[in-house]
């Protein structure tokens, strides 16, 4: 079989329903003839995974694969899905969005108009029925959603792709590897648009590729604002000591301390005191990814003095741990009846 142009990269962890609306948007991709491609799915050994691919596999002329996943982690799964994916370009998607018809095309359009090696879509959030909660712009942006860019323009040093909506020509990773796996969670789509933009590929946004990010009410409660915003300053910290270098690191976290305790823990203060809105939780998010930055940062100064494993293993910073929970968490267990 002649290889395909685009391979279509999702990775996913016993989420079956999600994963089935993912797959039915993407094997409906148009592509007018310009181009062709295939789905590759990254799964966890879960039976209901395979028998969900084996169902939709006679239901479409595109190529769908399945690979299983050897190593834990969303990271490891990536980079699995780069050494099995056959296409020259590679189009991350993740299993809890849904892609418009015309996602793919409008990617490869602006790749071929643009000629650029890093291409990224829009995402808009979807929230469930009865979501009344008041999102801020910075909460939107932990969701998921992308910046609200209406034309086709070049990305910045500030903004670049997420890994849910991206699409990678294979020059890309045969100069600068993979994704880097130590950041285990978040952060490494960052790293990988770091390193993009210091080897000086083009990288190009295009709104009208199109993607929903399906945000369940889990993700509105403050917990899950929490350990995103703790990921995120964890993330942050491995960034700067990659590009900035350990003493650097230190000062800036010296910053956010100080930053935290002078100006965010006052304003936090005030606001509460003068009743503002309790959905607006900018000042703590900033506050969690301060935290997250320092005690990371200090962990990688010295690891020994400030292990932090019980920190470390409560907001899943490591896969194993991570995927253990995931997999407690997706058990289902059977109702208990009673008789009259």
């Amino acid at each position: 079989m002649t290889k395909p142009d685009i391979s279509i990269v999702i990775c996913t962890h016993k989420r079956p329903d999600m994963l089935k609306d993912a797959l039915s948007s993407l094997i409906r991709q148009e592509t007018d003839g310009e181009f062709t491609y295939e789905v590759l799915v990254v799964f966890s050994s879960c039976p209901i995974e395979q028998e969900l691919i084996d169902e939709l596999q006679q239901q479409t002329d595109a190529p769908l694969r399945a690979v299983m996943q050897t190593r834990p982690g969303q990271v490891a799964a990536r980079n699995l899905g780069l050494d099995e994916a056959h296409g020259e370009w590679i189009a991350n998607f993740d299993d809890d969005q849904i892609a418009e018809p015309y996602w793919l095309k409008e990617l490869w359009k602006t790749a071929v108009e643009h000629q650029c090696e890093c291409v990224g879509g829009a995402l808009q959030l979807h929230f469930p029925d009865g979501c009344d909660r008041e999102l801020t712009p910075k909460m939107q942006r932990m969701l998921g959603a992308t910046v609200p860019w209406d034309t086709v323009r070049p990305y910045t040093d500030q903004q670049g792709p997420g890994s849910g909506n991206q699409m990678l020509h294979r020059r890309v990773f045969e100069k600068l590897g993979k994704y880097d796996e130590s950041f285990t969670l978040r952060g490494y789509d960052t790293d990988m648009y770091r390193r993009i933009r210091m080897a000086g590929f083009k990288s190009w946004f295009n709104p009208r590729a199109l993607g929903y990010h399906v945000t369940p009410s889990s993700r509105l409660e403050d917990q899950y604002f929490k350990e995103t915003s703790l990921h995120n300053g964890w993330s942050f910290s491995r960034r700067d000591q990659l590009e900035r270098g350990s003493l650097k690191t230190l000062l800036i976290a010296a910053a956010r301390a100080a930053q935290s305790a002078l100006l965010i823990w006052p304003g936090l203060l005030v606001s509460r005191i003068s009743g503002g809105s309790s959905d607006n939780i900018d000042r703590p998010i900033q506050l969690w990814r301060n935290e997250g930055y320092i005690r990371c940062t200090l962990h990688a100064l010295s690891p020994k003095m400030f292990p932090q494993r019980r920190f470390f293993d409560r907001y899943e910073f490591r896969p194993e741990v991570r995927m253990a929970k995931l997999a407690k968490a997706s058990v289902v267990t059977e109702p208990v009846t009673t008789q009259a």
